[in-house]
């Protein structure tokens, strides 16, 4: 680091000088800078200067450049320009002399021209400022022969009146010309001064404005330059000419080094500004480094977690018993209290390394648990799926024999399964031999229509059959354990047939047959010689209502339902009757199979990685910087120049009638020159150098008198 330079103030003769740019520089210890931009002084001769300070872990020195330019150095070599006025006067116009030989009214006429210069000079005087008095007129009286002589004292005094009169009006002049310049160049320096001291103080507020902007604190102090400036009360001329340059000068000195001192201050201000700043944009990239990449890491966890979370419900879905347990890994972070800039990015670099590592292995540990459990999942799936088979194929043959046993079983509770039976039973007197008969009958099981049949012998053929037709109507209830209540409720003859085979050769041809009910009531009859074919209807119902309980593979009573007579050589009794048994059969009960082996569900353990984000850095400290506005003391105002007096008088001529010479005339009484100032006389004239000389040693005593007075507070 390059050290900051001191710069401080010479003395020149009178004058202190700034040998160099005074440069602020900017100290950062314990977060405070100082950006000074100390009083240029000639009273205390102190610089404006920095210090330099030793850099270590808490501490930098920070100083602007040093900026050795033309418009910023302030020396002698820019000392103001002294400024001259003269206040030398013209020459009287007014002549000394008349000549040697004027008439009374010729010395008159010049002395009253005289005069009137004069008057236009005083005027003149009094229009300029110049306090001018007039004193009493002298009465002057002229003859012919003193015309000449007179005329020439007055013209002379007339004269030195006039001078006197230029001379307090170049005088005045020269010193309200002093005072305007001198006040003109004042009011000119003050002005640009001001303006160059505006300007850096702006540029400075403005940099103070960004540099608050931006996050310092920044501390405004106010350094007061007070240079030694000359006192001016009671100067005149030329003196308070070269006295306001001396202190123009000085105040262009006190300004440049206040310029100097508040550019350096900016400039420091800036760069400190830019570096603060620099800091801010490496923290905040710093943190938004850090907060991308946790919340990539965030994401890819949380992605690998809910797929590890989805398997593990999958798999406690299909049966597996499987825990959770959480593993927080936490890397070894840099610490990141108190780094800044590079130092700063590089740690948080460091520390993003560990932690997408850590993700990564996170990620990578949750979906090898996911594989795993998956794997292991479908493992036992298959076994299930196995187990489930076998269980569904021995559920089946389970259900269907449950299934098939209890439809039997319900048929046998609920069944009217049954059996019908009809016999035709004979009590005949031919029941062998020649005329033997015989009678059957069948039943229908589903409909109970029956059939009876029966052969006609006449002894020597079987000359035809005989065919009864009906119907047996019976009902068979369930009484719900395999019992059936049977009841036999009626019966119906429909037709009777017979059927002619042989010619009947019996000599008895009186073949009759005959129905009757159990109560012996006649139900059909027909009678015929059996020769012919026939066919009889006969329609007609008898009422049974006879009603059994039978037991499974129980048969019912033989129950009669019908007597038949077929009566002829020998008489055929019989009667039809019928029977029903309950076919119903218990089912057996069935055999099961075994179920199969069911699979054991295995345990799983995965787990959740979270991984210990870094921590984020830590923000800048705020600095607080110090900065100095130079305010430079005004110049102290000239005196307006007092008014010059000059006093002037005039004459009266008084001219002298002609007279005659009658004798030789006296020597006239010679005028008293106490009353015309100065006389044309040797001696007057010695006189009147001696008044000029106490004339002037006058003014230097009230000049003198004046610079001893007291300093004119301004």
């Amino acid at each position: 680091m390059q050290n900051s330079k001191t710069y401080k103030l010479y003395k020149s003769g009178k004058l202190w000088v700034v040998g160099a740019v005074a440069v602020a520089g900017v100290a950062v210890s314990s977060n405070v800078a100082h950006v000074s931009a100390d009083t240029v002084s000639n009273a205390d001769a102190q610089a404006v200067q920095t210090t330099d300070a030793t850099q270590n872990d808490k501490q930098v020195q920070l100083t602007a450049s040093s900026t050795d330019t033309a418009t910023d150095k302030a020396t002698t070599d820019d000392a103001t320009k002294t400024a001259t006025v003269s206040s030398t006067a013209e020459k009287s116009t007014v002549p000394t002399t008349a000549g040697s030989s004027v008439t009374q009214d010729q010395a008159k006429d010049a002395v009253d021209k005289a005069q009137d210069t004069v008057k236009s000079d005083a005027d003149t005087a009094s229009k300029a400022g110049v306090d001018v008095t007039t004193g009493k007129t002298t009465d002057v009286t002229i003859n012919d022969d003193n015309a000449s002589s007179k005329t020439d004292e007055v013209l002379s005094d007339l004269n030195k009146q006039d001078q006197a009169v230029k001379d307090a009006t170049a005088k005045q002049q020269a010193n309200d010309q002093a005072y305007q310049t001198a006040t003109t160049e004042q009011t000119d320096a003050t002005k640009q001064g001001q303006a160059d001291l505006d300007n850096a103080t702006s540029d400075l507020d403005k940099q103070v404005d960004t540099t608050e902007k931006a996050g310092i604190k920044v501390n405004v102090e106010v350094a007061q330059s007070s240079p030694e400036y000359k006192d001016l009360s009671g100067l005149e001329g030329q003196d308070l000419l070269d006295a306001m340059a001396y202190n123009i000068n000085l105040y262009k000195q006190a300004i440049a080094g206040g310029v100097a001192s508040e550019k350096a201050g900016t400039e420091t201000l800036a760069k400190l500004t830019a570096e603060y700043q620099q800091k801010q944009a490496d923290y905040a990239k710093a943190n938004a480094d850090r907060d991308e990449a946790v919340e990539k890491g965030k994401s890819d966890l949380n992605n690998a977690t809910s797929d590890l979370d989805n398997q593990v419900e999958a798999s406690k879905n299909a049966g597996l018993d499987v825990s959770i347990e959480v593993s927080k890994v936490s890397p070894k972070y840099k610490d990141l209290t108190g780094l800044e800039g590079q130092d700063l990015l590089d740690a948080m670099t460091y520390n993003l390394d560990l932690y997408n590592k850590a993700v990564a292995s996170g990620v990578a540990s949750e979906k090898a648990d996911a594989k795993t459990l998956a794997k292991l999942t479908a493992e036992y799936q298959k076994q299930v799926a196995d187990y489930e088979a076998q269980k569904a194929a021995v559920d089946k043959a389970n259900a269907d024999k449950k299934a098939a046993y209890e439809k039997a079983l319900e048929d046998y509770m609920n069944g009217t399964n049954h059996t019908t039976s009809m016999t035709a039973q004979t009590q005949t007197d031919a029941s062998s031999g020649q005329y033997q008969t015989f009678m059957n009958a069948t039943v229908d099981q589903n409909t109970g229509e029956f059939t009876l049949g029966h052969d006609m012998n006449d002894g020597v053929h079987i000359i035809g059959h005989g065919v009864l037709k009906g119907k047996v109507n019976w009902n068979i209830v369930s009484n719900g354990d395999g019992t059936e209540t049977v009841t036999i409720s009626s019966i119906e003859l429909y037709s009777y047939t017979y059927t002619n085979a042989y010619q009947n050769q019996a000599v008895n041809q009186n073949i009759n047959f005959h129905v009757y009910d159990n109560d012996g009531n006649e139900l059909f009859s027909v009678y015929h010689d059996g020769n012919t074919t026939f066919s009889k209807t006969i329609n007609k119902t008898a009422q049974i209502n006879k009603a059994f309980k039978i037991s499974p593979n129980e048969t019912s009573p033989l129950t009669q339902v019908v007597v038949v007579d077929d009566n002829w050589i020998w008489n055929t009794h019989g009667q039809v009757s019928t029977q029903i048994k309950n076919t119903n059969v218990a089912p057996k009960a069935p055999t099961y199979e075994q179920d199969p082996v069911k699979p054991t569900a295995p345990k799983a353990t995965v787990h959740h990685v979270q991984v210990v984000a870094p921590a984020k850095g830590q923000e800048p400290a705020v600095t607080v910087a110090i900065v100095k506005k130079v305010t430079v003391a005004d110049m102290p105002n000239a005196d307006k120049p007092q008014p010059q007096k000059v006093e002037v008088h005039y004459y009266n001529i008084k001219k002298t009638p002609k007279v005659e010479k009658t004798a030789t005339p006296e020597t006239p009484k010679a005028v008293e020159t106490a009353s015309i100032l100065p006389t044309t006389h040797a001696t007057e004239n010695q006189g009147g150098v001696l008044l000029s000389v106490m004339a002037g040693l006058a003014s230097l005593g009230l000049a003198f008198g004046i610079s001893k007075k007291g300093k004119k507070q301004n």
